[in-house]
């Protein structure tokens, strides 16, 4: 997606914020293979899952002032699976009207 998004001159940035649970091999790796941007590893003393209210495949659009847009959480109302058309194409469009709209 961020391809798709950056080939349609949509510039955002992202990462991705690892459970303190998956701290270890090969949980790490997995995600580092599969990713282009950024993986923060989150720690105990600093729960940035906790305080944000998250969960594992939380999805969370910031404006570039650092402001929540949405959290969108996993099974929640809108359908952010990425294994599907739908909750990708919903994570998609959610994106670009972020970006348009910032």
């Amino acid at each position: 997606m961020k391809n798709e998004l950056d080939a349609a001159g949509l510039s955002a940035n992202y990462l991705s914020v690892n459970a303190v649970s998956a701290d270890k091999e090969p949980y790490q790796q997995n995600l580092i293979d599969k990713c282009t941007y950024p993986l923060l590893q989150d720690k105990e003393e600093v729960d940035v899952w906790g305080l944000h209210d998250g969960g594992k495949d939380d999805f969370y659009l910031f404006d570039p002032e650092g402001k929540l847009i949405v959290h969108l959480p996993f099974n929640g109302e809108v359908d952010t699976n990425l294994s599907t058309d739908e909750g990708y194409n919903n994570l998609k469009t959610l994106i670009v009207e972020a970006i348009e709209n910032n």
